[in-house]
């Protein structure tokens, strides 16, 4: 469990993963509208040394960024079901890159179970998150594990409400 304050709380967060994603990594983002699932990913596109900003792919379904791997981001909360999110192929991409998907509920578990689960919750005050880390097997556990020292490593480098570089 990670506990973010600030939009730019959330971006690094996703860094983090994003600097610890692998080929063949997939990332599972849950959360109500507005509760940040986006921001994570724009973080993620930052770890990957990605040059395009992320942005919510909630019209065209899936955005790809690339930087030392490719990081595909779908969002699904359009789609109509497990049908509709197979015909995406989504599991092609991980040949040479890596999923973060947005409402994987409306998949219906038709995703590796070896995924990390990020949960994110609104806090108390309106910036405030609580954001927690699943893995839903080894692969996802060596993920989480190399995000936290990544984290770390960010967290220590820049002074609490301080944004990190991009």
């Amino acid at each position: 469990m990670v506990e973010s304050h600030s939009e730019a709380d959330t971006v690094m967060i996703g860094r983090a993963i994003g600097e610890a994603l692998r080929r063949g990594d997939v990332v599972l983002l849950m959360g109500d509208l507005g509760a940040g699932k986006t921001q994570m990913v724009r973080g993620m596109a930052i770890g990957i040394e990605s040059e395009v900003p992320a942005r919510s792919p909630t019209f065209v379904i899936v955005n790809e960024y690339r930087g030392r791997i490719r990081l595909s981001h779908c969002d699904l909360y359009r789609v109509a079901g497990p049908d509709e999110v197979e015909e995406l192929a989504l599991e092609e991409r991980l040949s040479d890159g890596a999923l973060a998907i947005e409402w994987p509920e409306r998949a219906d578990g038709n995703f590796p179970h070896d995924a990390l689960l990020i949960q994110i919750e609104f806090g108390e005050e309106p910036d405030d998150r609580t954001i927690h880390l699943t893995p839903g097997g080894d692969r996802a556990a060596h993920l989480a594990m190399r995000s936290a020292a990544i984290y770390e490593s960010l967290s220590a480098a820049f002074m609490p409400g301080q944004e990190a570089p991009e």
